[in-house]
């Protein structure tokens, strides 16, 4: 394996096969539903509500694995332990690291041919 890819290809290929029409509203809806999320999250730990950070967190990791974004789900993952530990300099260095993988991931699907 070369550079890290932000996105598994295979699974996102299954998912567009499964998924046929509805594959652009799904991947529209990942989008748009990620981008409140992380803005949720920053709003989430800067009050501490720790609770909410780990159901967004739990939500998130869900749909990131099933479009193949394996690496932003494993972020979230760590971040979702912010609801028992709530270690605020950690917690900023991993909505930090969602933010760049999420930009890796936007990049990688802007790539693909058009679905909309």
């Amino acid at each position: 394996m070369t550079a890290h890819s932000p996105i598994d290809a295979t699974t996102y290929a299954e998912l567009q096969e499964i998924m046929a029409d509805e594959f652009a509203e799904i991947i529209d809806f990942f989008i748009t539903d990620t981008e409140s999320s992380l803005e949720l999250l920053q709003h989430c730990v800067d009050t501490q509500d720790s609770a909410q950070v780990g159901t967004i967190c739990h939500k998130l990791k869900s749909s990131s694995k099933i479009i193949g974004a394996f690496a932003l789900a494993d972020i979230t993952h760590l971040l979702e332990g912010y609801k028992d530990h709530q270690d605020q300099p950690t917690a900023f260095l991993h909505i930090t690291q969602m933010r760049e993988e999420f930009v890796s991931v936007l990049a990688w699907l802007k790539q693909q041919p058009a679905i909309a």
